[in-house]
């Protein structure tokens, strides 16, 4: 019985040690047949299986949600809209919103460190009990005054843009009829030729000046798409969308100079820049206490800053007012311009008008009159960039006074 037990327990082990064997066997044979990413076969296989699975669902979601494609279709725009976007669509106007978010965030961070119960134990921790959160606010509050300055300046120089436009595609009109006249001068001229009342030379003569029209206008068309492209950029407006003006040109306003002087004034006490200047001489007054209780050598350096900061802010009503002198000034001498413009245009009328009358007597030829016409077209361009010009500096100037510029705005309702 002994023995029959012992056999049988031999048995039972062999059995164990070839049955463990396989196991083995067949583990090994799976692991050598992993794939690359050592995950396990069965692993593998459902990633394989939902993948086919889930791939007929992906194509039939991208059929339902395409890709958002660019508007690429005509926008009317007015000047009132042109305003609007600029606050929106300017990306140097978007990247000082980010910086300003990245301001509010350091004075936030500075303010809990002031607010944190902790003893000063060198000047590091000085500056972040006593200043930091201050010189943080003070970099905030200049950045947030700075971005109203930077939108009203940026409305003036899309304004210009929008009226330099208009004014171009005037020009490219008066082009266009100007090489209309001369092709019917052209044609009257060949019919002449014909019945032998007309000379060849003359009508070379026309086509040179039709070939001189013609380089205007093409001139005139190129800087229209220039100006446009820039336009677009500052309204973050795509380079390929058509874009079609709706507002007309601004009329020619003269700038009130009635109360002048009480402007001036109140600009002068209102001044920013004075409250900027004040601030940072406080700040700095902190800062130099701090790096003198640590004997910090860099002690002696901010109070010469201190010193020169008070010089600069003693110096600003005197600064500003000479400023604001200085751009009445240049706003008097555009003026000017705007008026020897206006001479201009009105003798190349009398001129044309006067040749017009000859023509109809039989004393002169119509050829002549195209000289004088172009001359009209040039000087009445003219006209019309004076005017832009003047306008722009009014607005420029009455951001200067710290106002809005009423014209801009007024030509927006």
């Amino acid at each position: 019985m002994k023995k029959y037990n012992k056999v049988l327990a031999i048995a039972l082990v062999a059995f164990l040690v070839f049955t463990t064997n396989s196991i083995l066997a067949v583990d090994n044979h799976s692991i050598d047949n992993q794939p690359a990413d050592n995950k396990p076969v069965e692993d593998t296989l459902l990633v394989a299986t939902t993948t086919s699975a889930s791939a007929p669902d992906k194509e039939e979601n991208e059929e339902e949600s395409p890709a958002p494609s660019e508007d690429l279709s005509t926008l009317r725009l007015s000047l009132e809209n042109a305003l609007e976007m600029v606050e929106t669509g300017n990306s140097t106007f978007r990247l000082t919103d980010d910086k300003i978010a990245i301001y509010e965030r350091q004075y936030e961070q500075a303010l809990a460190v002031h607010l944190a119960n902790y003893s000063e134990v060198d000047e590091k921790s000085a500056k972040g009990r006593r200043l930091n959160h201050k010189r943080a606010l003070w970099t905030l509050e200049n950045a947030q005054y700075d971005r109203e300055k930077q939108l009203k300046d940026l409305k003036v120089q899309v304004a210009n843009q929008y009226q330099n436009i208009l004014a171009l595609q005037e020009q490219v009109k008066t082009f266009e009829k100007q090489i209309e006249n001369v092709d019917t001068l052209i044609e009257q001229l060949n019919l002449q030729i014909d019945l032998g009342l007309g000379i060849e030379s003359q009508v070379l003569a026309l086509k040179a000046q039709k070939s001189s029209l013609e380089a205007g206008l093409a001139a005139a068309q190129n800087n229209i798409k220039s100006s446009m492209i820039a336009l677009k950029r500052d309204l973050g407006i795509n380079i390929n969308r058509e874009v079609i003006l709706t507002s007309d040109l601004l009329p020619y306003k003269k700038f009130d100079d009635s109360n002048l002087n009480k402007r001036i004034k109140e600009a002068i006490e209102n001044d920013y820049d004075k409250k900027r200047y004040e601030e940072d001489i406080e700040l700095t007054e902190i800062e130099y206490k701090i790096a003198f209780d640590y004997d910090n050598p860099a002690a002696d350096q901010l109070q010469i800053s201190i010193e020169d900061k008070k010089a600069t802010l003693e110096a600003l009503p005197i600064t500003k007012e000479v400023a604001l002198r200085t751009a009445y000034n240049n706003l008097k001498s555009m003026e000017n311009s705007v008026e020897a413009a206006k001479l201009a245009v009105e003798a190349d009328q009398i001129n044309i008008e006067l040749l017009q009358k000859k023509i109809d007597a039989g004393v002169s030829s119509s050829i002549e009159i195209i000289e004088l016409q172009t001359k009209l077209l040039n000087d009445q361009y003219t006209l019309l960039q004076s005017i832009n010009s003047y306008m722009t500096a009014v607005a420029n100037f009455e951001n200067s006074l710290d106002f809005v510029a009423a014209d801009l705005q007024d030509s927006t309702k």
